[in-house]
């Protein structure tokens, strides 16, 4: 589920565009632009239409600023009103994430790679990036069978109860765990959801210290998964390849013999093309930073 993002409030005239000036924020920082992205923002899969008393309290904006920004949207193509009172986001807003897509024409190798996989594994495969304190699936192929959470591409997902999720914190150096740790909130999703920091922190290591991580049941009762690194070419991580198993009951020692190999494999596959294609690492780095997708099957 999205999250609301709430932009501080004004005490100015809302039609001024205050730039800058705010603790903690670089002096070339854009009110106005961050607003309308928090506008944006604040659909989702719970809110597809809002009121503009409704975007004005999901953002913390006053209703004079959840208006303009609305009506703009609107005048852009990237909003439109939905009945007499409630604004809808169009599929112009897709247009953003395409951008992203566009720029980013290396992570197209990742698709036949991960297609391969799936066709040898026969199972649901993806690829997934760290934002934050939660991963984002940037590639997702589904076999026949649907897995009951319902993932997609641009699902977001915590970290502390995912294999890819122990696999990215496995590439944090310790100041960035700590953070992680620090802002992060250990929810049990199901009776077998370890919450322990403790006991994440050994299994981050034992992960980085493997090269794959293992997680069954934790996030949801009959779904496990196993993840394996995708490195940039400095050698740290990327991003996260997993595959996913809808099963009642499944042997870690069974999956890990059967299926480590080939995960491990088309990891590498990707590896090579990317070091090959002599992509920059800071291009690299981007790509595992996006959060907007491709595929929405």
């Amino acid at each position: 589920m999205a999250k609301a993002v709430r932009a501080k409030p004004q005490e100015q005239d809302e039609g001024e565009d205050e730039d800058g000036g705010e603790a903690g924020r670089s002096r070339h920082f854009i009110n106005g632009l961050a607003k309308g992205l928090a506008i944006i923002q604040a659909f989702n899969d719970e809110a597809h239409a809002l009121t503009l008393a409704e975007a004005a309290a999901r953002t913390g904006l006053t209703r004079a600023a959840a208006r303009r920004i609305l009506m703009t949207l609107e005048d852009l193509g990237f909003a439109a009103r939905h009945g007499e009172r409630h604004f809808v986001l169009t599929p112009k807003v897709l247009s953003l994430g395409y951008a992203y897509l566009s720029s980013m024409p290396l992570w197209a190798f990742a698709e036949p790679v991960l297609e391969n996989l799936v066709e040898e594994l026969g199972e649901t495969c993806g690829i997934a990036v760290l934002d934050g304190t939660e991963l984002v699936y940037v590639l997702r192929i589904p076999v026949h069978r649907i897995l009951s959470q319902g993932v997609t591409i641009g699902s977001r997902l915590p970290l502390h109860c995912h294999s890819s999720g122990r696999v990215l914190l496995s590439g944090l150096n310790a100041t960035q765990l700590d953070a992680y740790f620090a802002h992060a909130k250990l929810k049990p999703y199901t009776p077998r959801t370890i919450t322990d920091e403790a006991k994440l922190r050994r299994l981050v290591a034992d992960a980085a210290q493997k090269g794959h991580a293992w997680v069954s049941g934790e996030l949801e009762q009959h779904i496990s998964g196993l993840s394996v690194p995708i490195f940039q070419p400095d050698g740290s991580v990327l991003a996260a390849m997993n595959v996913s198993l809808n099963r009642e009951s499944v042997s870690e020692a069974s999956i890990v013999k059967q299926m480590l190999p080939r995960l491990r494999r088309a990891a590498e596959r990707l590896n090579s093309s990317l070091v090959m294609a002599g992509a920059p690492k800071s291009r690299v780095v981007r790509m595992g930073r996006a959060q907007r997708l491709r595929r929405t099957t």
